[in-house]
C-alpha cells in the first residue's frame, strides 16, 4: 500500500509541477526578469567560449607577430642590398 501511495503522490506532484511550469512559462514570456534568467546560461556559455577563443587568438597572434617581425627584419635586411 505504501508503494501505491508514493506512486500516486509522485504522479500528483508531477501533474502539479507540470501545471506550475506551464503557468510559469505563460507568465514568464512577457516578464523581462525571467527572460534575463533564461538568457543567463546561454550568455555565460557564449562568454566562456569567446574568452577561450580570445585566449587562443591572443596566444597565436604574438607568436605569428614574432615570426612575421623576425622574417620581416631578415627580408628588410636582405632586400636593400639586392635592390642596390
Amino acid at each position: 500500500s505504501m508503494k501505491t501511495v508514493t506512486e500516486e503522490q509522485l504522479q500528483a506532484f508531477i501533474l502539479k509541477a507540470r501545471e506550475k511550469k506551464s503557468r510559469s512559462q505563460a507568465t514568464a514570456m512577457p516578464d523581462p526578469l525571467s527572460q534575463l534568467v533564461v538568457d543567463d546560461p546561454t550568455s555565460k556559455g557564449s562568454k566562456r567560449k569567446s574568452q577561450d577563443e580570445a585566449a587562443r587568438i591572443s596566444i597565436e597572434i604574438p607568436k605569428r607577430g614574432e615570426d612575421v617581425t623576425a622574417e620581416g627584419d631578415e627580408t628588410n635586411a636582405l632586400v636593400p642590398p639586392t635592390k642596390k
